[in-house]
């Protein structure tokens, strides 16, 4: 046989196999088609697919606005336990009954017309849910309320009742401190039936423990003690906290011009003339470490201890009934990712939970810098946790 024809002889096997490769893979994207087409597992993965280059702004390409209908948005007002709250409302195109999620942004949450906070409720709703995002005075200047969670409660309500929402498809997501307010709303046996999912995004699960990290600048689990360097932002909401509660007004005054206000610190003779509890403040917002943190916020007044009880999961979580999906990024600096683990433990008998840890996250934002391999593996994770949620909303 000549050269040419060997090379004639080659080519032909190589033809069929290409062939064939191109129907395999024809028939695998035709079946796949079919599959995000004509069943709910499907279409919820073609959705998230379209969901997380929305809101993962360092991907090359987003197709969700290209294919799917603009979205529409209104403000609207619901009651509230001190008169009437103020929300944010994006609906599907169309006036078709869908799914609905009431968002709850947390403490400083950024504006409403910041471009994360509408891409993510623009990319939600393009995904099929009428999308709530309630607007807190008390969270815009830094104060954590437990008067927060009745309102949530009334917005959870007014959210179900609404003419687009299905009441059976009703959930809630929650960011830090917004996370744990809803989780303790969510709880309520006015609403806890109602609930069918809570996705918990780097909140804490008790109080007391987020401001003993805090103050001692240390994270803590399952008895190891690691140092831990909070944000600046979390410093400055739980003093607020602690020096707001406080009993004493002038007291607490002198606290704040010493520990917010940039004033003198408290010399031994003014210490030495105030009270057991403004004592113990002082200490806490000093750099105690963490045993030392964790003894004294326990010796603080029962006003205090009541409202940092009042507003943490740990003390409600016995009356969740709603599927909780946690995620949180081991790096955080406004809560320790430990807290996450907490209350994935507390659910671990009911085991009704997703629990998914990150490495992607500056807080809230997916923006971190990792190589290549890690950076594929958190979109991943990112992927398959979203899916979960968006199945939630089918």
């Amino acid at each position: 046989m000549t050269a040419s024809g060997e090379r004639i002889g080659w080519r032909r096997p190589l033809g069929r196999v290409a062939r064939g490769v191109g129907i395999g893979l024809a028939v695998f994207i035709g079946a796949l088609a079919l599959w995000m087409v004509a069943t709910p597992e499907g279409r919820v993965a073609w959705r998230t697919t379209l969901f997380i280059p929305q809101v993962v702004g360092t991907l090359p390409v987003n197709p969700q606005p290209w294919l799917m209908g603009e979205p529409s948005r209104q403000e609207v007002f619901y009651d509230t336990a001190s008169g009437r709250g103020s929300a944010d409302l994006y609906a599907p195109a169309g006036d078709e009954v869908t799914s609905g999620v009431l968002l709850f942004l947390g403490v400083n949450p950024a504006g409403r017309d910041d471009p994360r906070v509408v891409g993510l409720a623009e990319g939600l709703a393009r995904s099929g849910a009428v999308v709530m995002i309630p607007w807190s005075e008390g969270m815009t200047s830094l104060r954590v309320r437990p008067e927060e969670i009745e309102d949530l409660i009334g917005a959870f309500r007014y959210m179900a009742a609404h003419p687009r929402v299905d009441a059976e498809r009703a959930g809630v997501g929650g960011f830090c401190v917004g996370a744990s307010l809803l989780t303790v709303a969510a709880s309520d046996p006015r609403i806890s039936e109602d609930v069918k999912f809570v996705n918990f995004f780097a909140g804490y699960y008790d109080a007391r423990d987020l401001a003993a990290a805090v103050l001692s600048e240390s994270r803590y689990y399952n008895g190891v003690v690691e140092p831990w360097k909070p944000d600046k932002l979390s410093r400055e909401v739980v003093t607020a906290q602690l020096i707001e509660g406080m009993s004493d007004a002038a007291e607490a005054a002198a606290l704040s011009g010493a520990f917010i206000d940039g004033g003198a610190p408290l010399d031994a003779a003014t210490l030495s003339s105030m009270s057991d509890e403004a004592r113990t403040v002082h200490r806490l917002l000093s750099g105690p470490d963490a045993a030392e943190a964790r003894r004294l916020i326990d010796t603080l007044p029962e006003p205090s201890l009541a409202t940092l009880r009042r507003i943490s999961p740990s003390e409600s979580i016995e009356g969740l009934k709603a599927r909780v999906l946690i995620m949180h990024d081991r790096a955080d600096g406004l809560v320790p990712f430990d807290e996450s683990r907490r209350l994935a433990d507390a659910l671990a008998e009911r085991g009704d939970f997703q629990h998914t840890e990150f490495s992607l996250f500056q807080h809230l934002d997916p923006t971190k810098t990792v190589g290549p391999l890690e950076y594929a593996r958190e979109i991943g994770k990112l992927y398959r946790h979203m899916y979960l949620v968006l199945s939630e909303l089918r």
